[in-house]
């Protein structure tokens, strides 16, 4: 017994040393990466999918700090500030096509910039009541201006001669007759009064009817709180911008199955572009409601499977595995599209790398 001691020893201390320097006896080594992604490609040579959910703020990093009120700033009142629209987008004017409930209502976003005009610093916070006027009446469509405890809690410090933004989703379909000049009317925050702010834009929403479009649908402008203005600089554009994206997934899936499809991602330029840092992607599920179902509209954004594949060779392409999953509640006969878009981090983003399929439930 006394000979076979030493020998224990070794072993057990060699043991300990290729557990790596985290191990500790009695729990697992965690020395390797907690990142679950697969190392390896499939036979095929498609990169694996990976369940690497994510937030804006993982794709692109924390952004700068809000501004902090001067001590003894009070909130703001409607007659210190002085507030715009001057125009409205569209989902997809950036190139993207608009789909699922934006396609076939119509949706317009505006932000309404407001300034303090004022000599003082004041603050805004918590909800903003906002309704439109045509020729100084209240125009008939629902109103809505319900936040998160997040947003709620939010404190905009507006310096003397600064600005702050409010973002306004108008959505369809939008049929009344307007006369006059359009302006909204903002409650001002902590009973600070109604803010009159005139709008330039003369776009509408579309005023669709008919198949697709829920009867009982009715025009409807939100009102988010109010956020410091977005910094006007344009991110630099990235290399990666020349990927081309393909879609193709299959034609049926049972509901609350999980539906594997492909994503290819084509490199038409002369020279290998390393997928460096990793891009993201969002991963949306769209299926109109009716009267008798739910409509389905969900997103979430994903971090791509750069580890088996570091770059794209010039003038090809990778293939990599997706995975979405059909809801269960969706019955059978039921469409279901998926659309997959590339979200490059810290860069200027193109609105054509996006695809999507459809697929009928079984």
């Amino acid at each position: 017994m006394r000979r076979l001691l030493p020998q224990l020893l070794i072993v057990l201390a060699v043991a300990v040393a290729c557990a790596g320097p985290d191990a500790q006896p009695g729990r697992p080594d965690r020395s390797a990466a907690a990142d679950p992604a697969p190392t390896s490609l499939h036979a095929d040579g498609s990169v694996p999918w990976a369940d690497l959910k994510i937030t804006a703020e993982d794709l692109n990093g924390r952004p700068a700090g809000p501004r902090v009120p001067a001590p003894g700033s009070r909130p703001c009142r409607a007659q210190q500030l002085s507030g715009r629209l001057v125009g409205w987008t569209r989902p997809g004017s950036g190139g993207e096509t608009p789909r699922g409930m934006d396609a076939a209502i119509g949706k317009l976003i505006g932000e309404v910039d407001v300034r303090n005009s004022s000599k003082v610093e004041c603050t805004l916070q918590g909800e903003v009541p906002t309704t439109m006027l045509a020729g100084g009446r209240e125009i008939p469509m629902l109103y809505t201006h319900g936040i998160n405890g997040e947003a709620r809690a939010r404190v905009v410090a507006v310096p003397a001669g600064g600005h702050a933004s409010l973002r306004l989703d108008w959505s369809g379909p939008f049929c009344a007759p307007t006369e006059g000049a359009l302006e909204l009317a903002i409650e001002v925050p902590h009973s600070g009064g109604t803010l009159r702010a005139p709008i330039s834009a003369h776009d509408r929403p579309g005023c669709q009817r008919g198949e697709g479009v829920n009867p009982n649908a009715r025009a409807t402008l939100s009102a988010s709180g109010f956020t410091e203005p977005v910094a006007a600089s344009r991110p630099p554009s990235s290399p990666l911008d020349q990927l081309t994206v393909t879609v193709a997934g299959p034609p049926a899936a049972a509901a609350g199955s999980r539906v594997t499809f492909r994503v290819t991602l084509g490199n038409p330029t002369g020279g290998a572009l390393a997928l460096d840092p990793c891009p993201g992607y969002l991963m949306e599920l769209f299926s109109l409601g009716d009267a008798t179902n739910d409509a389905v509209n969900t997103s979430q954004l994903y971090r791509l499977n750069c580890r088996p594949l570091t770059q794209i060779p010039a003038g090809g392409a990778a293939v990599f595995e997706m995975v979405a999953e059909v809801p269960a509640s969706m019955h059978a006969g039921r469409e279901l599209t998926v659309t997959w878009k590339l979200y490059l981090p810290h860069y200027v983003q193109r609105g054509n790398q996006v695809g999507a399929f459809s697929l009928t439930v079984a």
